[in-house]
C-alpha cells in the first residue's frame, strides 16, 4: 500500500537530516577542543561551516523533493484514473502541477526554518558554554584550558537538536523532519486524488484505511462545503496526520464506515 512507500521515503529523509545534525555536533565538539574557544571568530566560523553543510544538504533535498513529489503524484493520479476507468493517457492538469510546485516550496521552506532553528541552537549552546567556562575561570582563578577541561568532564550530555511544537512538546529534529516529509507526501497523494476526481466531474471522495476496522474507513467527504459530510480541509490534520495509514480514493459502494 502507498502508506509503506510514504513511510520508507520519510524514514530515509529523516536519516539524512540526522546525518546533518551529527555533522553539526562534530563542529560543536571540535570547538570545545580548540585553543581559541570562546572567541567570536571561532563561533562565527562554526556557524558558517554549519550553514555550508546545510546548503549542501538543501541542494540534495531540492532534487529529492522534486523526484518524490512527482513520484507520489503520478502514483495517485494513475491509481485514480484506473478507478475511474478513464483514458489512461490523461495527465495532471496545469492547476494540479502548480499546486504540487507550491507544496514542494512549502516543504523546502519548512526544512529551511528548522535548519535555522537548529543552527541558532548551536550558536546559543556555544555562547552558554563560553559563559560557564569564563565564569569558572575567573571565579576560581583557573586557566581557560583547565576550566574548559572541567566543563567537558562534567558535561557528558550530547547536544540535542529539537523542534518545539505548538503544545510546547519537544521532538528530536530528525523525528520532526520525518513527520514533515510523510505528512507532505501524504498530502500530495490525497490532493492529486482530489484534483483528478474533480476533473472528471466527481463531487465526493472516500477515505480508505489500511485497517478496515478503523473508524474513518469508508468515510465520504465532499469536494466543497456540505452540511451532510466533511470536506478534506476539515479532516486533513486529524484523519490524515503524519503517521496516518489512510488515503483518499474514488467513492466505491459497500464500504462501511
Amino acid at each position: 500500500m502507498i502508506s509503506h512507500t510514504l513511510s520508507a521515503h520519510a524514514d530515509r529523509q529523516a536519516l539524512n537530516y540526522e546525518r546533518l545534525t551529527d555533522a553539526w555536533r562534530s563542529l560543536f565538539f571540535n570547538a570545545l577542543g580548540s585553543s581559541s574557544f570562546g572567541s567570536p571568530a571561532l563561533v562565527n566560523s562554526i556557524v558558517r561551516q554549519a550553514y555550508d553543510l546545510a546548503q549542501t544538504f538543501l541542494e540534495d533535498v531540492d532534487e529529492d523533493s522534486e523526484n518524490l513529489v512527482f513520484e507520489i503524484a503520478t502514483e495517485a493520479h494513475t491509481a485514480t484514473i484506473d478507478e475511474i476507468m478513464s483514458d489512461a493517457s490523461d495527465e495532471l492538469t496545469v492547476e494540479a502541477l502548480e499546486h504540487l510546485n507550491q507544496t514542494k516550496s512549502y516543504l523546502i521552506d519548512s526544512l529551511g526554518a528548522q535548519i535555522h532553528r537548529d543552527i541558532a541552537l548551536l550558536r546559543l549552546t556555544l555562547q552558554r558554554v563560553n559563559l560557564e567556562v569564563s565564569l569558572a575561570s575567573r571565579s576560581r582563578r583557573l586557566s581557560t584550558a583547565n576550566a574548559l577541561m572541567e566543563y567537558r568532564i562534567g558535561n557528558k550530555s550530547d547536544l540535542q537538536f529539537i523542534f518545539l511544537d505548538r503544545n510546547s512538546r519537544k521532538w528530536q529534529s530528525s523525528k520532526y523532519i520525518r513527520g514533515l516529509w510523510r505528512h507532505t507526501l501524504l498530502s500530495v497523494y490525497n490532493e492529486v486524488v482530489l484534483h483528478t476526481l474533480s476533473e472528471h466531474g466527481l463531487e465526493r471522495a472516500q477515505v480508505n484505511h489500511m485497517n478496515a476496522d478503523a473508524q474513518s474507513h469508508g468515510m465520504i467527504i465532499a469536494m466543497g462545503s456540505n452540511a451532510d459530510m466533511p470536506t478534506y480541509s476539515e479532516i486533513r490534520d486529524t484523519i490524515f496526520h503524519p503517521n496516518s495509514n489512510a488515503v483518499l480514493s474514488m467513492e466505491t459502494p459497500n464500504v462501511s464506515s
